[in-house]
């Protein structure tokens, strides 16, 4: 479990300039020049847990986040089924995130995406509820109880404005 909070912790990466985006040519310096926002993360985050029929996920107010953007937990109650957990990173892949890290622990699985200078940090199984709260050490109570679910933190331009959507 410890394993899981410094995934979840680990923050940062690097952006790729458009002429490193896969396929060059106009549309990668199109979508090197596209700014991703936190309302963005979170619609791809919603679509994702989404294609692997889990509820709705929880976003966790910026006043609570650490080190990152956008925070969500989906509570399963029990061991999310890995057919499921592979939907919602395929479902992330299908919204333009590019995976660059995956590891399997007994536990739980946690996987690593990119898009347009933000890194996503996807677990899915057991984690430690204090990773889950987002709060410093010093504001949690009680006993760290186990989490089951899926833990998303996002980390990119956070004060991007976010799109207005259009009628």
């Amino acid at each position: 479990m410890i394993v899981a909070a410094v995934v979840l912790t680990a923050c940062g990466g690097e952006e790729r300039s458009g002429a490193e985006a896969k396929g060059g040519g106009r549309s990668a310096v199109a979508a090197d020049r596209a700014t991703v926002t936190p309302g963005a993360v979170q619609d791809d985050i919603r679509a994702a847990v989404a294609a692997g029929d889990f509820g709705p996920p929880r976003f966790i107010a910026e006043k609570e986040l650490l080190s990152s953007c956008v925070g969500a937990v989906v509570q399963a109650g029990t061991k999310p089924d890995p057919k499921a957990v592979a939907k919602v990173v395929t479902g992330l892949k299908n919204r333009g995130w590019r995976e660059t890290m995956q590891r399997s622990f007994a536990v739980n699985s946690a996987w690593g995406l990119e898009k347009e200078g933000w890194m996503l940090n996807f677990v899915a199984g057991t984690v430690s509820e204090n990773a889950v709260s987002f709060k410093p050490a010093a504001e949690r109570q009680g006993r760290a109880e186990p989490f089951e679910g899926l833990v998303f933190r996002g980390v990119g331009a956070c004060d991007a404005p976010s799109a207005t959507a259009s009628p």
